[in-house]
């Protein structure tokens, strides 16, 4: 007589047992044993299925991949933070613009035209080629920037239920000079101007609402964003290209605004987003 060992250990409170199937001369055989001895045959096929579910289950628990959370590669920051941020970048743009420059001023002595050109072109290449290895090394081309902007919520107008919105904060930005720009993309939020402050050049970032846009929200809720005033933000999420191909004698750091939120950074709530494309 043939026999084959199939085993099932459950373990369900104190329920411990194995089944045991086989081949003989009146034809193929299963019984279970437990503890208290040999279980009856319809009792058996239950706790075939049952193993059966059980196994499945297990398979899937161990071949199945785990779900990778998605890395968030947003940077909440303040004013203060992101120029910092911004100024870095502008200063290895300056940087590698500057030395770019100063290898092609001029033509050698013995060095033939064609040459010359060609030496214009590698170098464009190689400063192209630092400016993406930058760009990739910070996370530039996937990180996000969330921005806080001091939001001013004017008087409530309860009959309305709105409330005028503006934002005094001024986030300071590198400002223009002739071998890098600082730009935006054109928006109608956000915007980038220059300006003289103490007798400084200056570049300045900020909100920049369209006339009469306001805030249509509930008394209640309106009540409850007012006593909150000095959590009341803007939070601009935005991006910083710095990777154009097409330069010559100025490199390009462009700002590019994805979303304008109404937040309350002391309880994370969200009032309202607008995507900005």
């Amino acid at each position: 007589m043939g026999i084959t060992k199939k085993y099932c250990h459950i373990h369900r409170k104190t329920l411990i047992f194995e089944i045991r199937e086989g081949e003989g001369q009146e034809g193929p055989w299963r019984f279970v044993i437990t503890a208290k001895g040999v279980l009856m045959r319809k009792t058996v096929q239950k706790i075939r299925i049952l193993c059966f579910i059980l196994g499945a289950m297990g398979i899937l628990a161990t071949t199945a991949p785990a779900q990778q959370q998605a890395k968030d590669t947003t940077d909440v920051m303040m004013p203060e933070q992101f120029t910092e941020t911004l100024k870095q970048v502008w200063t290895m743009l300056k940087n590698e613009m500057d030395s770019y420059l100063a290898s092609i001023e001029s033509k050698d002595e013995f060095e033939t035209a064609s040459e010359f050109e060609r030496r214009v072109t590698d170098s464009r290449r190689q400063y192209i080629a630092k400016v993406v290895k930058y760009s990739r090394d910070q996370k530039l081309d996937k990180r996000e920037f969330s921005v806080l902007f001091k939001a001013s919520l004017g008087v409530y107008d309860a009959d309305k239920e709105m409330y005028p919105l503006s934002s005094p904060t001024v986030v300071d930005a590198p400002y223009n000079i002739p071998t890098v720009q600082c730009v935006i993309r054109k928006n109608p939020y956000v915007a980038l101007a220059d300006s003289i402050r103490q007798g400084y050049r200056t570049s300045s970032l900020f909100v920049n609402l369209p006339k009469g846009n306001k805030w249509q929200v509930s008394r209640d809720l309106a009540r409850a964003a007012k006593a909150d005033e000095d959590q009341i933000y803007f939070r601009v999420k935005m991006t910083i290209d710095i990777e154009k191909a097409d330069v010559k004698k100025q490199a390009i750091l462009e700002l590019v605004p994805k979303q304008l939120a109404l937040v309350n950074n002391k309880t994370n709530q969200v009032y309202w987003t607008v995507p900005i494309r």
